[in-house]
């Protein structure tokens, strides 16, 4: 889209992957509630999906090496994200 729409009713800034997926679970449950639709969100970035900080996001993970003091932070993270 190069044209930004007059009006929205939902703007989400940053099209990362906390960005994109925040818009998809709100038009998820804009629809299940019956108030909307993924045609009322508008996903905003400065240059491209994923372009940003996404594109670098398993790189914190990858960087930490093993140790007895990151086992039980990692197994946490996971539980995190499969919860999600």
């Amino acid at each position: 889209m190069t044209v930004l729409p007059e009006s929205k009713t939902y703007v989400i800034a940053g099209a990362g992957i906390h960005g994109l997926s925040t818009a998809w679970h709100l038009a998820m449950e804009l629809e299940a509630r019956g108030k909307g639709s993924g045609k009322d969100i508008v996903v905003l970035d400065k240059t491209a999906p994923g372009a940003g900080a996404s594109g670098i996001a398993c790189g914190c993970v990858r960087n930490f090496y093993m140790t007895e003091a990151l086992h039980p932070i990692l197994r946490h993270s996971v539980d995190v994200w499969m919860e999600d």
